[in-house]
Parts: C-alpha cells; sequence; structure tokens
C-alpha cells in the first residue's frame, strides 16, 4: 500500500468523523464541507425518498431539515472503514450507528454507507452516499424525521354530493338502482350514504352525500370506467330530472406528518 493510499483512506476516515460531528451538533457549516459541489444521496431503503443528485448546498439543507425536528438529539458512531482508492477516486463501506431522542422516545439504527469520494484541490471530498439500513429499533422514524408515510393506503374514494328534487322520486330510484350495482361490481364497498343537517362555514345547498371506497388500483380503474360506459350513460336522463345538483369526484388518501 502506498503512502498516497495511506493518507487517503485517513482523510477520507476523518470527512465520516466530521458527517457524525456537523450532524449531531447542528454544525452545517462543517457538514457541508465534506461534499463535492454535486453530490448523488440514496436513503430510499429506509423510505426517504428516491436516489438523487443534487448540489452539495441543496443536499446540506435538505439533512438540515430532516434533523430539525424541535427537541431531536443524536449521536453518529462511524467505524468499519473498508475503502478502496484508485488515483482521485475512492469508493468504501462505513457502519454506522446512530441514536435519535427526542423528549423519552428513542430510536436507533443500524446500517452502513456505500460512498464515492473524489479528490479536489480542497482535498477528498464525497461525491455519492448510499445507506442500507440493516435494523432499527423504537419509535417511529416517521415522528422524528417529520416524513411523509411511505405506504399511504391504496383506496379510492368516490365522493358524490347532490341535491335530490323529491317529486322525481321514480327518476332517483331508477337512477339510484342502477349506478349502485354498477359501482358493487367494481369492487366498491357498500355506499355510506349521509345528508347535510347544517352548514357551518360556506354555503351548501347539497342535501345527501355518499362515500364508496375501492381498494387497489384495478377497482379503481373499474369505477372510473363505469361513468365512461354505455349503461351509466343510459341513466344520465334520470340523473339529471332526479336531482338539482350533483358533484362526483375520486379522492385518494393524502400521506401524513
Amino acid at each position: 500500500m502506498t503512502t498516497h493510499e495511506l493518507l487517503a483512506k485517513q482523510e477520507i476516515c476523518e470527512l465520516h468523523y466530521k458527517y457524525a460531528q456537523g450532524l449531531d451538533n447542528k454544525d452545517w457549516s462543517t457538514f457541508r464541507s465534506i461534499f463535492h459541489d454535486s453530490v448523488v444521496g440514496d436513503y430510499s431503503k429506509w423510505g426517504m425518498g428516491a436516489r438523487t443528485e443534487m448540489s452539495g448546498d441543496d443536499f446540506t439543507g435538505l439533512v438540515r431539515h430532516l434533523f430539525s425536528t424541535k427537541g431531536l438529539v443524536t449521536q453518529h458512531y462511524m467505524t468499519n472503514f473498508l475503502i478502496e482508492v484508485e488515483g482521485d477516486t475512492a469508493r468504501g463501506d462505513t457502519y454506522v450507528l446512530a441514536r435519535h431522542k427526542l423528549g423519552k422516545d428513542v430510536m436507533s439504527l443500524n446500517a452502513f454507507y456505500t460512498c464515492e469520494y473524489v479528490k479536489t484541490d480542497e482535498g477528498w471530498k464525497i461525491s455519492s452516499i448510499s445507506m442500507t439500513p440493516r435494523w432499527d429499533e423504537g419509535a417511529d422514524v416517521i415522528k422524528f424525521f417529520q416524513l411523509p408515510d411511505p405506504a399511504p393506503s391504496d383506496k379510492t374514494y368516490l365522493f358524490v354530493t347532490a341535491t335530490p328534487i323529491m317529486e322525481h322520486h321514480d327518476a332517483l330510484e331508477r337512477y339510484v338502482e342502477g349506478v349502485i350495482p354498477m359501482l358493487m361490481q367494481a369492487g366498491g364497498t357498500p355506499p355510506m350514504i349521509i345528508k347535510q343537517d347544517e352548514s357551518i362555514v360556506g354555503q351548501t345547498d347539497t342535501f345527501m352525500s355518499m362515500i364508496v371506497t375501492f381498494s387497489g388500483s384495478e377497482s379503481a380503474k373499474a369505477a372510473r370506467a363505469v361513468f365512461e360506459s354505455d349503461e351509466y350513460a343510459a341513466l344520465v336522463p334520470d340523473r339529471d330530472q332526479a336531482f338539482s345538483q350533483m358533484n362526483i369526484a375520486f379522492y385518494s388518501d393524502m400521506p401524513q406528518n
């Protein structure tokens, strides 16, 4: 092993020490200093977004945001450096144990980083960092990092608001008896029908609402196809006669913080 390789390995190890120090002390100047001007970050295996290339400033800003939860205290330990140096580039794996404390809750992460490095006029810099978690334990990671739920529901909701014209009860009955079986055949749950009792804010003159839930993309696709079908088109005259107002819309779950 050459002197160049030994010095490179030592300097690269110190990048990770500064990584831990900058992160745990929220010293973002130190944290930024260890990264190249262009960084590829990949924390996708821990549900923290897709592999992305960005500037060193943007990467630092992203990490700073993730660790901005009020009261969050962390400590990172870097060990087991296995680094291969080839001229002015290098690649290596580093073990990490990270402890996160928020109030009485504690979450520990055991993982390793796979990084690529490049030698610049200012010394060695990290140009790519990918985290592979082994296991975590304790509190939910979403709570610590204010992350959106990585696995939102696959449900789709059909939401209908309407004001019936009661003197056209026969048309209303034909429409309802025609459309609900089609929605059930598409995989919908039995409809939940509710009526409006009081408007608190704004002026809403719809009288009733109907909610039908569909699970999975195929069911949602079939539900949308109902309203494009010839069978539904045949019900439109009854619909228009039976209701003075109707709104039909599909919804899905929003990721939660």
